[in-house]
């Protein structure tokens, strides 16, 4: 017999025990440990020579990556298996050592080793091309005690087979190589002369766990997703200001500001009003552009910008729970219609300079915007101011040098069967400081609620709001004013 491999002299003396003798798997491990690609990688002979014996010993659902580790490259018992892979790497090549030894040395082996990926129990199979031609097309589903193994196999040693459907799902392969498993255990209870297919019932009991978390992982999965999906659809707030302008039965309409025209405003020094602006008719504006060639003048006008301010606006409005994407649009100032103003709800960001269409309702708002000619001193006139409160807000006294003012105005849509919200500040600072109170429902519900209807509905209102100057942009703002509008 050929000189053997050993892990310690302890184990000298288990491989030694006469019934290993002549167990045909043993003598087929002491072979593949002879040659001299084993020889020359004592890791990888102590690596295999280790998992059979503990697969003999009945020790085979031991061989986790940690155990091997600590007992086999003598790695500490709390070592991180994640981060040290040195299990891993040497299970690679040993399995590609044992397709080579077979493809060779062992090319006419009866019995074939393996080591499934996945695990560390190696496996003990019949080589197709040793079993007779008829037998080489196995029935699965036929009785397991008329399965036999070639006659120069079973006469070696009584050999306990694992049932062909168990062992080909455990180590994976395809039909073609399922014609029978040696199962780990060593014992056999069969007669001489006929081998029992039974299954390994440790290695099935761990497939079928596997299975069962694996069926409950999807399930858990499907239910997740489930739920996130129909959020929108069941988690929906009921606001008391967006569920007025976000509605199911008209479409909403987000109107951007005019940026080109403002330009134009800056070198005209005069606004255009919104029947010049559905008209395209600028010419009472020309002879106020000074400085500027009236052809720059004109290419302003059709410029189609907008400000980051509207940009960001538009952001916030999108991810609000109660708007709906199907019937929410967007449209730039310049193609907006008449009938949009009747038929929609709409929410316009910036003041008249920017959206013309703030004309339609100043007629019934308090608070006007305003710009005096010929300088660009912009305001908010209070047409019917209250006790205590100023005719006309402006940045351009001496006490409000530092400030800026804005208006949030929630009124009826021209036909009244809808809402229209306006946003406009007296420069983007002051348009950005409404748009930051509109959107912050913890300083924006405590005013709404203090003017709901006894009904709890919302009346139509304008809130005058003033914020500090912090550079380029405004500080949180301050109501002023608030008139409600039965």
């Amino acid at each position: 017999m050929t000189s053997r491999l050993s892990i310690e002299e302890t184990e000298i003396e288990t491989v030694a025990q006469a019934v290993w003798e002549a167990d045909p798997r043993y003598l087929l491990l002491q072979r593949i440990l002879a040659t001299p690609e084993f020889i020359r990688s004592p890791q990888l002979s102590k690596f295999l020579l280790y998992i059979c014996i503990a697969m003999f010993e009945g020790r085979g659902q031991s061989l986790s990556e940690q155990h091997i580790g600590v007992e086999v490259f003598g790695r500490k018992p709390d070592y991180d298996s994640a981060a040290d892979t040195i299990v891993r790497s040497h299970a690679l090549r040993l399995r590609r050592r044992l397709e080579q030894f077979f493809q060779r040395a062992g090319r006419h082996e009866p019995l074939q080793l393996i080591v499934p990926r996945g695990g560390y129990i190696p496996l003990f199979s019949i080589r197709p091309e040793h079993l007779p031609g008829e037998e080489r097309r196995v029935d699965t589903t036929s009785d397991p005690d008329s399965l036999r193994l070639p006659q120069d196999v079973e006469n070696t040693s009584p050999i306990q087979v694992a049932s062909l459907d168990d062992q080909a799902d455990q180590a994976n392969l395809p039909q073609a190589s399922q014609s029978s498993l040696v199962s780990p255990t060593l014992i056999g209870k069969t007669s001489p002369d006929r081998i029992l297919v039974e299954p390994d019932a440790a290695v099935l009991s761990r497939y079928r766990v596997t299975t069962v978390i694996l069926v409950f992982l999807c399930v858990a999965l499907m239910v997740a997703l489930g739920l996130h999906w129909r959020t929108p659809l069941v988690v929906k707030r009921h606001h008391i200001l967006w569920g007025r302008l976000f509605t199911d039965d008209q479409p909403t309409q987000i109107v951007l500001g005019d940026s080109g025209l403002v330009l134009f405003h800056a070198v005209s020094r005069q606004y255009v009003s919104l029947h010049d602006y559905l008209g395209d008719d600028v010419s009472k504006q020309m002879p106020f552009v000074e400085h500027v060639e009236p052809q720059f003048a004109e290419f302003l006008r059709h410029r189609r910008y907008t400000s980051m301010v509207d940009a960001n606006t538009l952001t916030h409005l999108l991810r609000l729970p109660e708007a709906i994407p199907d019937r929410t649009l967007v449209h730039y100032s310049r193609d907006m219609h008449l009938n949009d103003f009747k038929t929609a709800n709409v929410i316009m960001i910036g003041a008249q300079e920017a959206v013309p269409w703030v004309e339609l309702f100043e007629s019934h708002m308090n608070f006007a915007f305003t710009i005096d000619h010929p300088y660009t001193h912009t305001s908010f006139v209070n047409r019917h101011p209250a006790t205590g409160e100023l005719e006309e807000y402006s940045s351009f006294t001496p006490g409000t040098r530092t400030k800026v003012y804005a208006v949030v105005a929630f009124l009826p849509n021209l036909s009244e069967t809808g809402n229209v919200l306006i946003l406009e500040g007296l420069t983007m600072g002051g348009t950005e400081a409404a748009v930051d109170l509109a959107t912050d429902d913890d300083r924006l519900l405590p005013i709404l609620n203090k003017i709901r209807k006894p009904n709890g509905s919302l009346p139509h209102f304008e809130m005058l709001l003033e914020s500090d100057m912090l550079g380029e942009s405004a500080g949180p703002a301050r109501v002023v004013s608030l008139h409600l509008h039965e």
